[in-house]
């Protein structure tokens, strides 16, 4: 499949309807890190390619943490976002945030979308002090997609490109469906037993085989068994594309309800910063990080990220 990134000037891309072909990825040891940012633990994890390895950071969405997204492991290929970044030769980092994954809830039993970039701000400060002059690229997934998206406009001196995946600049309905209700900050959080039906949502059943679907489901609810609780999401209002001054992709699935192209055009064609790039991923879902499309997902980033080589 051809790539092509626009620099100065808006671009569309719809990929090719033909299948990826499967190359096989080596297996990567997963390092994980125990780190307090905001003082509070977080589960950070790191998979690395060589000591100059340019860097990318990953921030997961609103149900389900780092590793069912980005490190998914299958008997008999290896479907890993994380892995298939390093055999490309990037270093990668993932983190858990507030109540996903290995990170616990903090006293309030709340994520707020302040608290999750203040977070992911104190994750870049904390990688920076690792790699030194290698400023890394943000890649955020749907409701990470947000997160990523506040980050980059409020420290954008930490992020070297902003890539957002399934960002949900969706209609009104969808977004509402996505964001939870917001509540106030007395109440108590409902903490609802995660679901097959939340874990499986967002696939395209002819892009992916059914193993691959339960395998995903299962890492869900082994990790992830109880949703998150997310508030005052009204401060996602802050969220402006002409903010961000950064270096950006969009690139969602074909058929992504929260990211529709009608509404990602708009988006798109605001965004700050004259360097970005638009793409379009056929014949895949929200989760095209781990459908049959994923190659294509992973080409189009690496391609952006090398696009001045």
């Amino acid at each position: 499949m051809k790539i092509i990134t626009a620099v100065t000037a808006f671009l569309l891309l719809i990929s090719s309807r033909t299948e990826a072909v499967a190359i096989e990825i080596e297996r990567q040891p997963l390092i994980r890190h125990n780190v307090e940012l905001n003082g509070h633990p977080f589960a950070i994890y790191e998979k690395r390619a060589d000591a100059s390895a340019k860097i990318i950071v990953l921030i997961h969405g609103k149900t389900i943490s780092a590793l069912p997204n980005f490190d998914l492991q299958h008997d008999s290929k290896n479907i890993s976002l994380m892995d298939a970044f390093v055999a490309k030769g990037f270093t990668i980092y993932a983190i858990d945030l507030r109540g996903f994954g290995n990170t616990p809830r903090d006293d309030t039993g709340w994520i707020t979308p302040n608290k999750a970039a203040s977070d992911v701000i104190q994750l870049l400060e904390w990688i920076a002090t690792r790699h030194p002059n290698r400023k890394p690229a943000l890649f955020g997934y749907s409701q990470g997609a947000k997160v990523s998206h506040l980050v980059a406009q409020r420290k954008p001196s930490l992020v070297a490109n902003l890539i957002l995946f399934g960002h949900p600049v969706a209609i009104p309905a969808i977004a509402a469906s996505l964001n939870g209700k917001s509540s106030n900050k007395t109440s108590k959080p409902p903490r609802k037993p995660n679901t097959v039906e939340w874990s499986s949502d967002g696939f395209i059943a002819e892009s992916v085989s059914p193993k691959v679907i339960d395998l995903y489901v299962s890492a869900c609810l082994k990790m992830d068994p109880v949703l998150v609780d997310w508030n005052r999401v009204g401060q996602w209002s802050q969220l402006q594309p002409q903010a961000i001054k950064v270096p950006t992709l969009l690139i969602s699935g074909e058929h992504d309800p929260y990211a529709p192209a009608e509404k990602h055009a708009t988006f798109f064609k605001n965004i700050g910063c004259p360097d970005k790039a638009w793409v379009i991923i056929a014949n895949s879902g929200h989760n095209a990080h781990v459908e049959n499309t994923a190659p294509r997902l992973v080409n189009g980033v690496v391609n952006f990220l090398r696009r001045n080589r």
